[in-house]
């Protein structure tokens, strides 16, 4: 069985797991927007679904979960930065929609949860590790592809159990 786990966003990535111990992780493919805007990337979903299938061949059962998003007010929270994740959102889950893989939001507090994680992303990097210590995310930035490899992982093991 393969498990994907999707960190949704333009910074996002996906993430696939399977029983064995395996990994794979896939930064979301992004492509460049025409104009000025303060948004200047969005999904590439042709490249997500080419990459999808690769990792998901029909006939191969699979799960899917995807962080739940809302959009959140306040001063660090432009109306852009908020539309763009949506616009993501959509993006990912039409491609998901489109391949025919079934999916599930999970929020983040069920997922984090399943872990005993809070809201630390080092926290987060350091638990992939420790499930997947050959995943690649061993900078900084590259806590999204940590929270969507746990995220696989959660949906494998919830799936088995």
């Amino acid at each position: 069985m393969i498990a994907v786990g999707i960190d949704p966003g333009l910074t996002g990535a996906a993430a696939l797991v399977d029983s064995r111990g395996s990994c794979a992780i896939i930064d979301m493919p992004t492509v460049a927007l025409p104009g000025t805007g303060l948004i200047r990337r969005r999904i590439d979903g042709g490249a997500l679904a080419r990459a999808l299938r690769e990792y998901c061949p029909i006939g191969e059962p699979r799960v899917v979960a995807i962080e739940a998003v809302r959009t959140m007010g306040g001063q660090n929270n432009a109306v852009q930065t908020q539309g763009s994740l949506m616009r993501s959102l959509g993006a990912i889950e039409a491609v998901l929609e489109v391949l025919r893989l079934d999916f599930q939001s999970v929020e983040p507090q069920v997922w984090k949860g399943f872990y005993g994680l809070g809201s630390d992303k080092k926290e987060s990097m350091a638990k992939a590790l420790a499930l997947y210590p050959d995943a690649p995310i061993r900078l900084a930035k590259d806590h999204n592809k940590a929270e969507a490899l746990l995220i696989a992982h959660w949906m494998l093991r919830t799936s088995l159990a």
